[in-house]
């Protein structure tokens, strides 16, 4: 396809971002934890220095992907104005589930998202399926997917749930594993109808308006898990990339749609890293006082982290209905992409 042309032109209905909703268990944990154990050379300076997060949640036992992710899904179709009955369709995606080693539900090993979720919501009339491989992009891809559902099958609302419990395959014998965090989070995505356009130019009504997404399998192997089911990540070589990846991602969603930065309100990331976020941003043309993070007090939750984030923003009432944001993400493979959207 050409760069110039949008995947969405002439394809099907606007889909329309109605609803969003997060969850965080048990209390935050401190980067005071990291300081006190064996072997981990990482106190409180290091950790904010290095990531730039101060605390983040883990799951205790008694809550799992699945149980996050249905209080996630609650709260985003309470945001809706919608009734469970009213959900065709449930994407689910997670970065950290793992059959028995790390299963997404309480009294099953396997490590589904979108089964038990439909299950504990309720949602017998919804079709379900997890999108996986993308890992951290899961939340643009799974929208991507859901949006192409909306417009081919005749569902009417779609769900996407991404649930992050990161604990059981961290090895806290790298620095690393203080960067990450447990959470759930949840949109609704409905069918509707463009209504002309806005002060930018785009339908008023477009709630996912375009979307790059682009892949490597060159640094399929940036990612990993070791004969213990531990977590490997080579974070040098994702540091090098990671920032040119998603700065040319949003650079060619914005241009595709003849928008400048100063059209976006607000630019959710992944939540990786300030250290690479802050750059990007930068290099995008965008105030750093416009991104949205909850990666200082959150971690980084991986697929969890750009909508949890937006709900978190939209909550306390920074962003506003209507407002032109840019996503931008990347996961495994390495896998990543932009787009630009709205929150209605």
């Amino acid at each position: 396809m050409s760069e110039t042309q949008s995947p969405f032109d002439g394809g099907g209905p606007p889909v329309v971002l109605s609803g969003v909703g997060h969850y965080f268990p048990g209390e935050p944990v401190t980067n005071d934890h990291f300081a006190r154990l064996p072997g981990l050379d990482a106190d409180d300076a290091w950790i904010r220095k290095h990531t730039g997060v101060r605390t983040r949640h883990w799951a205790g036992p008694e809550e799992r992907f699945a149980e996050m992710g249905v209080k996630a899904a609650r709260q985003a179709l309470d945001d809706a104005g919608l009734d469970i009955s009213d959900v065709d369709v449930i994407v689910g995606t997670s970065a950290t589930a793992r059959p028995r080693a790390n299963p997404s539900s309480i009294g099953n090993n396997y490590m589904d998202i979108s089964l038990p979720v439909q299950r504990q919501l309720g949602a017998r009339d919804a079709f379900c399926f997890d999108v996986t491989a993308v890992a951290c992009a899961g939340f643009l891809y799974a929208s991507v997917v859901a949006r192409g559902l909306l417009a081919t099958t005749g569902a009417r609302t779609a769900l996407v749930v991404c649930a992050e419990s990161p604990r059981a395959i961290l090895n806290f014998g790298f620095k690393n594993s203080a960067l990450f965090g447990a959470g759930a989070a949840a949109a609704v995505w409905r069918r509707g109808e463009s209504v002309g356009g806005g002060a930018d130019g785009l339908p008023t009504r477009s709630g996912l308006v375009d979307v790059v997404l682009r892949a490597d399998g060159g640094y399929y192997d940036a990612f990993d898990i070791d004969e213990n089911d531990k977590m490997v990540m080579r974070g040098g070589v994702l540091s090098e990339v990671t920032p040119d990846m998603l700065v040319e991602a949003g650079q060619t969603v914005l241009k595709r749609n003849g928008l400048t930065p100063e059209q976006i309100s607000w630019c959710v990331p992944h939540q990786a890293n300030t250290n690479l976020l802050h750059p990007m941003a930068d290099r995008l043309g965008i105030p750093r006082e416009r991104m949205l993070l909850n990666l200082p007090w959150r971690g980084n939750t991986s697929s969890v982290g750009m909508p949890s984030a937006l709900s978190e923003y939209v909550r306390d009432g920074t962003v506003k209905p209507g407002e032109l944001l840019l996503g931008v993400s990347i996961g495994r493979g390495l896998s990543w992409g932009a787009m630009v959207f709205r929150y209605q």
